[in-house]
């Protein structure tokens, strides 16, 4: 595995001819391939001439502080933000030129999961589930009764993988945080994605509920052998589940890791700016020069 390592006081970026494929347990071709990615809004550079390589069955931790370029990684990865320069193939797949119908049938192979659920509060646990496979069927849905048999079970397999089957026909608005996060990450295996991309999704629960959630997402894909990147701030979470964390400071690839012996330090290092030592936000970084002409 091609690894860039954080050097105290200086942010290092691998030489994108020098990314070699990574690959996971499933071996294969490369889920993700990322060259030389720019991301820019208006004078915010988000993302700083990225390049890495995922393979499959990997389990990804992306770390860094906030507004380090984490979530735009992630949403340039399924299409959801468009990126200003360089190259984004995923799942065999150009992203960068996919549109419209090719666009949708990537989309269908990713699934995402929110910090925010995402789920329609009167609609019990099932029927949220079973929104998961709008991508497969034609025509509205009203209610359990109007999906196939075979999707119900398997709506009622996902809430079960869960931990929630007793809860199928419970409105989601009165379940506990974690236990909507775990409806939404069931909502996601019903899609049948073969990545998932995970935005912070325990950024809003408590120390034991988020333990409880990532535990789930790990178990789960683990079973199904999906590749996953996660985006977290906690940093004992990120080394306890992941096989690699990726660190990013200022848009900029500034670790790139297996945790098998990583340090806790080294990961906090990442959020610590690298002229000061201080882990204070340095936004002019993330500032693009405009020269007077």
């Amino acid at each position: 595995m091609n690894s860039a390592e954080l050097v105290p006081g200086q942010a290092t970026q691998p030489d994108p001819r020098s990314v070699q494929p990574t690959r996971g347990e499933g071996g294969g071709r490369d889920v993700v391939v990322v060259e030389d990615l720019v991301k820019t809004f208006d004078s915010v550079l988000a993302c700083d001439r990225i390049s890495l390589r995922i393979g499959p069955g990997e389990l990804i931790a992306l770390v860094g502080r906030s507004g380090g370029g984490k979530s735009t990684l992630l949403r340039t990865l399924n299409g959801l933000s468009p990126v200003t320069s360089g190259r984004v193939e995923v799942l065999g797949v150009d992203v960068t030129q996919a549109r419209g119908a090719s666009l949708r049938r990537l989309r269908r192979r990713v699934g995402m999961v929110f910090q925010q659920f995402h789920l329609v509060g009167r609609l019990t646990a099932m029927e949220n589930v079973l929104t998961g496979a709008l991508g497969r069927v034609t025509g509205p849905r009203y209610g359990v009764l109007s999906w196939s048999p075979t999707l119900r079970r398997s709506a009622l397999e996902q809430l079960d993988r869960v931990g929630l089957a007793d809860r199928a026909f419970q409105r989601t608005d009165t379940l506990s945080g974690g236990q909507q996060q775990r409806v939404a990450i069931a909502r996601t295996l019903m899609q049948g994605p073969e990545l998932v991309l995970a935005d912070e999704p325990v950024a809003s629960l408590d120390p034991e509920s988020a333990a409880q959630v990532l535990d789930v997402l790990v178990r789960v894909c683990a079973e199904d052998r999906l590749t996953v990147v996660c985006s977290l701030h906690q940093v004992e979470l990120a080394i306890g589940w992941s096989d690699r964390i990726i660190g990013l400071r200022a848009g900029r690839v500034v670790l790139d890791r297996s945790t098998a012996g990583l340090q806790r330090a080294q990961v906090e290092a990442v959020y610590r700016d690298a002229d000061s030592g201080t882990r204070e936000p340095d936004r002019s970084r993330n500032r693009i020069r405009i020269r007077a002409s």
